[in-house]
């Protein structure tokens, strides 16, 4: 009943005679020059949680060698480390981010004297830090749609008094017909709404991305699956429900191609041992990318340089059609693959 009543009003969310209307969530990132010509089609790289293991100067060189199109940050950059999220502002690449539970670690609202930690890495990031908002990119035929930041992942909502600061999940009245109301605030249906009405007004012949700190509820349970609890023995979906309501109300509203779900969180290495399911395709086509590949910097063998860790996402004509785990070594300025693994790849004739 809950979702179809918030189908019904979707027409309501942006800006609607019931819900004040927000500052502008979409933006169109068109300033860089590295970007492919080619109708929804282009190399995407995915920075999974870097947790302090990332270098500007290294980093660049690894991503100068692998010439992505687009590069996504998942979050979890540090313990609300400022310096380093300002060196990611900095890369000299067309680049989207959202914040993890991480980066506002101790932060529970927002400080009014001076500013917070959470508040100095959203001035760094500035209009690439998409949560609830959109990101369109032109000539990928791309739009980048990001989910709730701070998640921590499951049913309840991290960092609430943030989140209704920031980012307004305004108190909703949904009708449907003439009779029932719906009263929605500050919850993930709330949440659901904001992140539906970032993707409405996608630009036509644009597909669409979703970006995520955790991923949607629905993917499975088991420990090794792409959301699953590995930190007790029988599991569990810690999925965001959100971010799953969200994805479906938009697919079923606007019939957009939705070829990727991007997101980090749940590490590739599982608390008790084995390895997480990193890539998860849905029933219509759409992939599902976890790119928490943590700790994501190992040291060469002759300890003169570093391999770090990327996750490529080869996009044409709107499909996806690989995904690889590319390690890239940068030693003495020199650089070349040190490990690539095939997570995903489109068959020729699909």
């Amino acid at each position: 009943m809950l979702k179809h009543l918030i189908h019904s009003s979707l027409s309501f969310l942006l800006p609607g005679p019931f819900l004040p209307s927000p500052p502008p969530s979409s933006k169109t990132n068109s300033h860089h020059t590295n970007l492919s010509m080619a109708a929804a089609s282009g190399r995407i790289a995915v920075v999974g949680d870097t947790h302090n293991d990332w270098e500007l100067e290294q980093d660049s060189l690894a991503l100068q060698f692998l010439q992505p199109d687009l590069v996504l940050f998942t979050g979890d950059f540090g313990n609300e480390n400022v310096e380093l999220v300002r060196s990611i502002a900095d890369l000299k690449f067309t680049k989207a981010a959202i914040l993890g539970n991480h980066d506002a670690w101790n932060t529970y609202q927002f400080a009014t004297k001076t500013k917070d930690g959470v508040q100095l890495q959203l001035e760094c990031l500035g209009n690439e830090h998409v949560a609830y908002g959109r990101l369109d990119f032109p000539r990928l035929k791309l739009s980048i749609v990001g989910g709730r930041p701070f998640t921590t992942g499951g049913d309840q909502l991290f960092r609430k008094k943030l989140l209704s600061a920031r980012w307004k999940l305004y108190r909703a009245l949904l009708c449907y017909g003439s009779y029932d109301l719906l009263l929605i605030n500050e919850n993930m249906d709330a949440s659901a709404m904001k992140i539906c009405g970032a993707a409405k007004g996608t630009p036509q012949g644009h597909s669409i991305i979703f970006l995520g700190h955790n991923g949607p509820k629905g993917l499975g349970s088991n420990m090794n699956d792409i959301c699953g609890k590995d930190w007790v023995y029988e599991g569990g979906d810690h999925g965001d429900p959100d971010l799953a309501q969200a994805i479906s109300l938009v697919k079923e509203t606007t019939k957009r191609a939705v070829p990727l779900v991007v997101f980090g969180h749940m590490h590739k290495e599982l608390r008790f041992g084995g390895l997480r399911k990193m890539i998860h395709t849905g029933t219509d086509d759409t992939i599902y990318l976890n790119g928490a590949v943590v700790p994501r910097v190992k040291r060469l063998v002759d300890n003169e340089g570093c391999s770090r860790a990327f996750t490529l996402v080869e996009i044409s004509g709107g499909k996806i059609m690989k995904i690889t785990e590319t390690w890239v070594s940068v030693s003495m300025g020199r650089t070349a693959i040190a490990e690539e693994h095939v997570l995903y790849s489109r068959s020729s004739d699909a």
